[in-house]
């Protein structure tokens, strides 16, 4: 069955801009089916119309990962199943109420057949044009690792994802403006920096076709326009809190007085064959995730209440290489026993829904952390599952200066600061 749908997948692609046209005005058709309402404000919000003027095919292409490129497209499969339905208020509250219900600002498709039936039927109708449904595209989404390290099982392991629209600005949209949808297909910025982490969007006129437009991270953090970015997503599994701001706490510096103040990340490195982003022209999103959990069981955020920062931007050139970023780690919090500062470095990718990075546990309370990744596979310092063993151990700068964090894909030093 996976061989016959991967064939019909390369063999649509030869024709892409061709059947698009065509397969819009089926598409058109299937919105009569569900309960619809038109959506009540057109309107597009600190949204700049930037004309995409790259290939699709060409960029869903990867001849260097062909898992990848089988995912990228049945992200746009079900992205085209799905266009004519963002035309629908109806449509886009049900997803909209399933993100927030998830947590992770992520709405599961599969849960539409429970939740929503008729917008199921409606995007499995779509598929069905073109030989596919949800159903057998979630059980070939599938990932193999890339230079898995074999003394560790775990990461030798085939990941698996669920088909999902993500919605990144979930915490800022209005719900009657119309949604903006896309592939999740990133464009190629080897020619144009400035478009580096852009994606490939679209978006409809009021009263006509829909517009292809490019928009990047900025954007997404600005407009109030719902962002549906198709997305092959995770499940978490287990009974961990997920850390929000309106369940996590500001972390305060200790105000007393002590010889070491603080301690700061100082160097750090991607090893190579490790460079987890994909494109000749893009840069690697170096980013680390961390909590601190008290005694009493109580969580904080260290950077901001989303609980991850930047370290670096890291060049293609600047691979296998110790890059000095000098950085907050954490304050000296103390006493060492009563406060554990968890974290995992991480290939940032903003466009893409959030992965698990580990569940740390400490006096009662369990976390699941997480960041926006391509692959459950994008963590750099610890293998996710094992984040619980490998709290900040602050009590060792009492004999050391720095204490060095290596793992087979990448290094991150921390120095005390007096």
């Amino acid at each position: 069955m996976k061989k016959i749908i991967i064939g019909s997948l390369l063999m649509c692609s030869l024709g892409l801009s061709l059947v698009s046209c065509e397969k819009e005005q089926i598409l058109n058709g299937k919105v009569a089916d569900t309960n619809f309402e038109s959506v009540k404000d057109y309107t597009l919000d600190r949204i700049p119309l930037l004309e995409n003027k790259q290939s699709l095919d060409v960029l869903m292409r990867n001849t260097e990962d062909k898992d990848e490129e089988k995912l990228n497209r049945y992200l746009y499969e079900i992205a085209l199943a799905t266009k004519a339905l963002i035309k629908d208020h109806n449509f886009n509250k049900t997803i909209l109420d399933m993100a927030k219900e998830s947590k992770l600002k992520t709405a599961y498709l599969l849960d539409l057949k429970t939740i929503a039936p008729q917008y199921y039927k409606a995007i499995n109708d779509n598929l069905a044009l073109r030989g596919l449904s949800l159903e057998e595209i979630a059980k070939d989404m599938t990932h193999a690792p890339i230079l898995p390290n074999l003394q560790f099982l775990e990461t030798t392991q085939i990941e698996k994802y669920v088909p999902a629209i993500f919605v990144p600005n979930l915490s800022n949209v209005d719900a009657n403006k119309q949604p903006l949808l896309s592939a999740n297909i990133e464009t190629d910025c080897s020619n144009d920096p400035s478009i580096e982490d852009f994606i490939v969007t679209w978006y409809y006129a009021e009263d006509g076709p829909s517009k292809e437009i490019i928009l990047g991270e900025e954007t997404a953090l600005e407009t109030s326009n719902p962002l549906f970015l198709i997305d092959h997503a995770t499940i978490f599994e287990g009974e961990g809190i997920i850390p929000s701001a309106e369940n996590t706490r500001s972390s305060e510096a200790n105000s007393a007085a002590r010889a070491i103040t603080r301690f700061d990340s100082r160097e750090i490195k991607i090893k190579t064959g490790y460079r987890q982003e994909t494109g000749a022209g893009n840069n690697s999103e170096y980013a680390i995730v961390a909590y601190r959990i008290e005694s009493d069981g109580v969580h904080h955020w260290i950077y901001n209440s989303s609980g991850w920062k930047k370290i670096d931007e890291v060049k293609v050139s600047e691979i296998n290489t110790t890059l000095v970023r000098p950085t907050l780690h954490a304050p000296n919090w103390t006493p060492y026993s009563a406060n554990k500062v968890f974290w995992n470095t991480f290939e940032r990718d903003w466009n893409r829904s959030l992965k698990p990075l580990g569940t740390p546990s400490f006096a009662g309370t369990t976390l699941n952390m997480s960041g926006n990744m391509r692959y459950n596979g994008d963590w750099y310092a610890y293998i996710p599952g094992t984040v619980n063993g490998h709290a900040t151990p602050f009590a060792w700068f009492g004999w050391n200066s720095q204490v060095n964090f290596y793992s087979w894909k990448a290094d991150y030093i921390v120095h005390r600061v007096y």
